[in-house]
């Protein structure tokens, strides 16, 4: 049976651009620091998520943002490089590769090959000990957005099927064996409650089905919950007929209260296809916060909203099989 979301020590977070696939995924990482988890937070495409985090600068090294949480970018030139200086240990010769026009050529024209790194170098760190223990207790990764995320996760069993028996053959194996750990592995799905965000979601969801990757949660983010009477509504436009400097704040707050109400009820009506066509995932709601200026605070309220949702779905399972 595989483990509960929340015990699963591999997370990628993946979604279409522009839904806050980032923002749960430092959400996620604070989860699991709150939990008392030596936590590694990876960035695929340079981005928010240190600066969520407080980590200030991204390296390809993990350095510290906070106590129990460290953060690194993962880039796939430098995977490859760093794997290079690994097996050709004399530093001259090394730069002289490095140097190469044929390297360079290489480097930009191999289909893939900067995926198969990077996602190379997260296997490397979720297998990584140190003194006899694993270097991570959970490691968090911002999933480039969903084409360029799905030929990342995709890549590994594509060079495993292609490269006959040797070195890339079996390099690719040990990684796909990982990603497809369900004890090991999930891989969360964030989306928003509209049309275009769902559509490709379900369409990310088949495809990592059909890639037998262990899926965690399908997480609906900046949901609108508000809705007004159409009586309280009719009461604010007829208000506008008030002294003249009440007027212009009446009718802000009439159309903001309509825009609300509409915004709500297409989620609602999104949100119902998601839970029927994800039957088979966790659906964890995130509300959509009205401020001025998103930043870690508001990380953190979020964090503490997905934990609930997330541990809520866990514990309903545990009493189901107790029963």
């Amino acid at each position: 049976m595989p483990a509960s979301v929340l015990e699963r020590r591999l997370h990628f977070v993946v979604g279409k651009g522009g839904v806050g696939k980032t923002t749960v995924a430092a959400a996620l990482a604070q989860v699991a620091v709150r939990q008392g988890r030596r936590t590694l937070a990876v960035e695929m495409e340079g981005g928010r998520l240190a600066r969520l985090l407080g980590g200030g600068e991204v390296a390809y090294a993990p350095r510290p943002a906070a106590p129990g949480l460290h953060v690194m970018t993962v880039e796939g030139r430098a995977a490859l490089e760093e794997y290079l200086g690994l097996v050709i240990p004399v530093k001259r010769l090394l730069s002289s590769v490095f140097a190469s026009k044929i390297y360079q050529y290489f480097v930009a024209a191999a289909p893939g090959l900067k995926e198969l790194m990077s996602v190379g170098k997260i296997w490397y760190e979720a297998t990584r000990t140190e003194n006899g223990q694993a270097a991570w207790d959970a490691i968090v990764v911002d999933a480039p957005a969903t084409g360029h995320g799905l030929q990342v996760l995709r890549m590994p069993e594509a060079a495993r099927q292609t490269f006959g028996a040797g070195l890339v053959q079996r390099e690719a194996t040990k990684i796909m064996d990982l990603l497809r750990d369900p004890q090991t592995t999930a891989v969360h799905l964030v989306t928003l409650a509209e049309e275009m965000p769902v559509a490709e979601t379900l369409e990310m969801h088949a495809e990592l089905r059909e890639l037998g990757l262990p899926l965690g949660a399908a997480i609906v983010n900046r949901l609108h919950r508000r809705r007004f009477a159409r009586e309280t509504l009719a009461r604010l436009e007829a208000a506008r007929g008030r002294p003249v400097d009440e007027r212009a704040l009446l009718g802000a707050v009439a159309a903001c209260a309509a825009e609300e109400s509409g915004w709500a009820a297409i989620n609602a009506g999104h949100l119902a296809r998601l839970r029927s066509a994800l039957a088979d995932l966790q659906l964890v709601e995130l509300p959509f916060l009205f401020v001025e200026e998103f930043d870690r605070a508001e990380v953190e309220l979020l964090s503490a909203q997905l934990e609930a949702g997330l541990a809520g779905r866990a514990h309903r399972a545990s009493e189901r099989r107790q029963r």
